[in-house]
């Protein structure tokens, strides 16, 4: 099976043929329908990628003492929006508002935290989705073509389509991996919900997540903070080598066709592309990268 990707980068905005697993599934995880209060107490704050966690001391409706986990944006994400590990204190009272988990009872996604010293931090609500990264683009010169070598970002948060193309590749998909998809559920099976890659169609996808893309010793190395992957990309070789080791990545050689980067893979482990499109260990993936001169 051979899947194509093409993803046409607009600066500093990644637009996607693949429509990624949002917080591996935020409608499929919290219900943004509702709206929970949690008082209590900083208990623990994890300032870590993929993403942040907040762990709240509170009680029950039954008054017996429990322990919240809320998700917050990755660190790298936080940090752009102007806070670091600093942002809760250990011990100090925290009013939070969140979208509830659907399968965990103390579990759910941090929304608005009214914090002891009277200020509050806002990470997401349902009126304003895109909260970061609206304004942050660069203009190009007219009539430049501009290069995939930087750093680039899709707008918007988990769960906001924004930034993303057309999805293609779905006609190579066989009857065996429609089965296999309709038996899948990207709610719970998906090794992204472990905070696992998938694939490499997976990384482009994470909104808020930069990946950087820089050229060493004539290799083309992508930076996805995502998952903090490294992939390198020879370029100019002609065919992959011998013994491949099968992963969740596969092996990537990479070629130029003008200023497109043609990024040929194989050796995959059976895995997940995205949400519940499934593939063998024998995929061919091709992905296209450019510059959108329309975005």
């Amino acid at each position: 099976m051979k899947l194509s990707f093409a993803a046409l980068a607009g600066l500093l905005s990644l637009a996607l043929s693949s429509q990624a697993l949002a917080h591996h599934g935020f409608a499929a995880h919290y219900d943004p329908d509702r709206l929970i209060r949690i008082e209590g107490t900083v208990r623990q704050f994890d300032f870590i990628n993929p993403h942040g966690l907040l762990f709240i001391d509170s009680v029950n409706e039954d008054g017996e003492p429990v322990v919240y986990k809320c998700d917050l944006q990755a660190a790298v994400q936080l940090v752009r929006r102007g806070v670091d590990e600093t942002l809760f204190t250990v011990g100090e009272p925290i009013v939070v508002e969140g979208y509830p988990a659907r399968r965990e009872p103390y579990g759910c996604e941090y929304g608005k935290g009214y914090l002891a010293d009277g200020s509050t931090f806002t990470m997401r609500s349902t009126d304003q989705a895109r909260t970061q990264f609206a304004a942050n683009r660069e203009v190009r010169a007219p009539g430049s073509s501009g290069t995939i070598f930087g750093k680039w970002i899709r707008p918007g948060m988990f769960g906001d389509a924004s930034g993303r193309g057309p999805t293609t590749g779905i006609d190579s998909i066989t009857a065996a991996g429609e089965a296999a998809g309709e038996a899948f559920d990207p709610a719970l099976d998906n090794p992204a919900i472990q905070c696992m890659r998938t694939s490499p169609v997976w990384l482009w996808g994470p909104p808020g997540l930069a990946t950087e893309i820089t050229e060493v010793d004539g290799n083309v190395m992508i930076y996805h903070e995502s998952m903090d992957t490294t992939r390198v990309i020879p370029i100019g070789v002609d065919s992959h080598p011998e013994g491949i080791e099968p992963s969740e990545m596969g092996n990537s050689i990479g070629r130029w066709e003008g200023d497109t980067l043609v990024i040929d893979s194989i050796g995959f482990t059976a895995g997940v592309i995205r949400a519940s499109m499934l593939h063998s260990d024998q995929m061919w993936l091709e992905e296209r990268v450019s510059v959108d001169a329309e975005s």
